[in-house]
């Protein structure tokens, strides 16, 4: 089924035409997301999970119900709605027959992996047990508010809790793509112009780090998404990569590349600030034109598909900014 969305994908994408790169990117990507999320339906255990936590088996589990942070108003609640205790809470021993249900039990508290790890940071004990005791909490004090669940309406609260998750992902594979594309010009410019590019040990994964022959060291990771630090250790440069081409939050991002701009320049107040978003409005274009934080600002769209804007962009970062140019 995958093989044959990516295939229709790539058709649709193709016969899609415009002069504009806008438009043009905002159709493959919402093909894209369409072809995300009709895989992750494919692909997803809800009634699965479903059946596994009516399992009659495990009706004979022993519950400790304060120790699993089950009250007895949501014990009632539970059995006055006919359900057995494995289909609405978490137990240890469950989980441990079964680990994927764990995201049964977490969906169904409407608790994204970020938020339960937020919540869990604090706490000394972050087993499993300590976990189902938290989501006990939450889906008794849930149960508590309704009269009329059913299995056809847990099965929608865990699919709306998984798009919600779906469009997490969405987006940040829109941040990562954007990035690679980035980083990948880069590398091109600098290998195909002789600059060097050393790698070097990185102290994260989620960071690459090359070195250039003047000493110009460029860090690939996040916030920022690209930084410059000249031989010195100077901070010379940063790029901030904004992707999504959605423009309604394009204040937002903005805003959030002003504060990572903010931390550079007050490291270095000589730092040159880069913005490369994918879409603008005329109310951030206005704004821009007013902020000390940003100092150029490069539609990013425009330079991966146009070879003018893309030469102006490699010009003004290893020519002017960086002063590593060949020739010099």
């Amino acid at each position: 089924m995958r093989l044959r969305l990516e295939e229709a994908v790539t058709v649709a994408a193709t016969k899609l035409s415009g002069k504009k790169p806008l438009p043009q990117e905002l159709r493959r990507r919402y093909l894209q997301r369409a072809l995300v999320f009709w895989a992750f339906v494919h692909d997803a255990r809800i009634h699965e999970w479903q059946k596994l936590a009516r399992k009659a088996t495990w009706r004979e589990l022993k519950w400790e119900w304060p120790a699993l942070g089950i009250t007895a108003q949501a014990q009632d609640a539970a059995s006055n709605l006919g359900f057995v205790p494995s289909e609405l809470f978490a137990h240890p021993e469950v989980i441990a027959r079964e680990p994927s249900l764990f995201n049964y039990y977490r969906m169904l508290a409407c608790l994204p992996e970020k938020g339960l790890a937020q919540m869990m940071k604090g706490t000394k004990d972050r087993s499993v047990a300590a976990k189902c005791f938290l989501l006990n909490q939450m889906i008794g004090e849930l149960l508590q508010t309704t009269t009329a669940l059913t299995g056809e309406r847990i099965a929608n609260t865990l699919f709306a809790e998984a798009g919600s998750e779906w469009q997490g992902s969405w987006v940040n594979r829109i941040g990562q793509s954007a990035a690679q594309s980035l980083e990948a010009l880069l590398i091109s410019y600098i290998e195909q112009n002789k600059l060097g590019a050393k790698s070097l040990a990185s102290k994260s994964k989620k960071q690459r780090s090359f070195v250039l022959k003047k000493g110009t060291v460029i860090t690939f990771g996040s916030e920022p998404d690209v930084e410059f630090r000249g031989a010195d250790g100077s901070l010379t440069c940063v790029i901030e990569i904004k992707g999504s081409a959605d423009s309604a939050g394009a204040q937002t991002r903005l805003g959030e590349t002003k504060k990572s701009f903010a931390k550079a320049k007050k490291e270095n107040r000589h730092c040159a600030t880069i913005f490369m978003p994918s879409v603008t409005t005329p109310a951030v274009e206005k704004q821009l034109k007013s902020e000390g934080e940003v100092d150029h600002v490069f539609n990013l769209l425009n330079v991966t598909s146009d070879s003018r804007e893309r030469k102006r962009f490699l010009n003004e970062l290893f020519h002017h900014i960086l002063r590593e140019d060949r020739n010099r």
